[in-house]
């Protein structure tokens, strides 16, 4: 009868103990080690970490194909608030541009002119700058899907030398699933340590209980897996538990983590105007302002060339579009603060991703964290059966001890 007890008190704390640590294990193997460990093909590198550009892909896609597109962004940008935006802090560069382009085509000769057709001409800029800035805005607006790289700057943030990052927002917005996974490893360990006493109670066979380690470190793994994703609508089971799996039913709570995430840290207003403005979509950018420009330049000319009184050469002509270009593109740091909370204010990523996510159908939501576990799901079984297993050994000594 002691025995009896003695393997109460003991078994069932084991496999409870083998539960947890076999599904603890598998979590840390997710994310743990950042360098591959091992020789040749035997190792282990940290599935997240590994796997992170395929990741990253899912989640850019998942984004754009149904969150949000670069066409709803530009859309959600007002003409009007735009062109009163960047034409105020335009209209106060139109004295030095006009004096500096006056300087080019013949020295000294802006502070000649009256100042009644010096007002006259500096509203006529003012005009013209700003419906060449609305002009401007409406071919961006049209590029849009072309400027925007919105699945290039999600995969950059999540990928490369921003993997960290992905593992670390994987793990704020997946804790709760992955504290399940430890936690139901402990539970169900304890349950099987109690079937187990009954089986040796039975059978008084010793080498049951390195099998039984293998079941325990087999099914806990495959079973919280499971639950986390399975049933993705709650079910009756028995007619008594209901149950829904565990990151379905948080999808509200997800997708509030995942709008704020987005927001704060990888479509932010400051990564946006750098997508635009740096590389391919920067140049592709200057041309268009530089090509713009020019040609509003060349119309306006032909309309006043009677009236100007000197000859313009066709080397005045392009260093006066240059200063033009220069001073525009010289406003856009003076006004960037106020513009990157125009955009936050507009785009308002963080409700938009949570609003749409919410209702992301689940197959799709799924997604979001079940890459990390179908490459190498078999292994993170595998691996706990073995470590159950290398357990049930020892229960099984001490069964051996106790019956000696």
């Amino acid at each position: 009868m002691s025995d009896f007890l003695m393997l109460l008190a003991t078994v069932p704390t084991i496999t409870a103990f083998v539960g947890w640590v076999t599904n603890w294990a598998a979590v840390k193997m997710i994310f743990w080690p950042e360098q591959f460990i091992g020789i040749g093909p035997l190792g282990w590198q940290g599935i997240l970490i590994r796997r992170a550009p395929k990741f990253a892909t899912g989640v850019a896609d998942v984004v754009t194909e149904h969150l949000i597109s670069p066409r709803e962004m530009a859309e959600r940008l007002d003409p009007d608030e735009m062109e009163r935006l960047f034409g105020d802090t335009v209209d106060s560069q139109s004295e030095p541009i006009l004096q500096e382009v006056a300087e080019l085509v013949q020295p000294g000769s802006w502070g000649a002119i009256p100042d009644p057709v010096k007002e006259m001409v500096r509203s006529q800029v003012q005009r013209e700058s700003r419906q060449l800035i609305r002009e401007l805005f409406d071919k961006l607006q049209g590029l849009s899907e072309q400027l925007l790289d919105l699945k290039g700057l999600i995969f950059t943030s999540l990928s490369g030398d921003n993997t960290r990052t992905l593992v670390r927002l994987t793990q704020e917005i997946g804790h709760k699933e992955f504290k399940f996974i430890e936690y139901y490893g402990g539970i169900f360990g304890f349950i099987i340590g109690m079937v187990q006493i009954g089986v040796y109670s039975y059978m008084q066979t010793w080498w049951l209980m390195p099998i039984v380690g293998v079941i325990v470190g087999l099914v806990t793994n495959w079973l919280a897996i499971q639950m986390i994703f399975r049933p993705q609508e709650p079910k009756r089971y028995l007619g008594l538990v209901t149950y829904q799996g565990l990151f379905p039913k948080r999808q509200a709570e997800i997708s509030r983590d995942y709008g704020r995430v987005a927001s704060d840290e990888i479509l932010t207003p400051r990564n946006l105007i750098r997508l635009v403005t740096e590389g391919e979509a920067g140049s592709r950018l200057s041309k268009i302002v530089i090509d713009t420009v020019s040609t509003r330049i060349d119309e306006r000319y032909q309309t006043m060339k009677p009236m100007i009184p000197v000859e313009i050469t066709p080397e005045m002509m392009s260093k006066a579009k240059a200063v033009l270009v220069h001073r525009i593109t010289e406003t856009v740091p003076t006004i960037r603060p106020q513009f990157e909370d125009y955009l936050k204010r507009k785009l308002d990523i963080g409700n938009t991703i949570e609003g749409k996510l919410s209702h992301l159908p689940k197959p799709e939501f799924e997604r979001i964290l079940r890459g990390i576990f179908e490459e190498d799901e078999a292994i993170l079984i595998a691996v706990g059966g073995f470590l159950g297993g290398a357990v049930g050994v020892l229960q099984g000594m001490l069964v051996l001890v106790l019956g000696g």
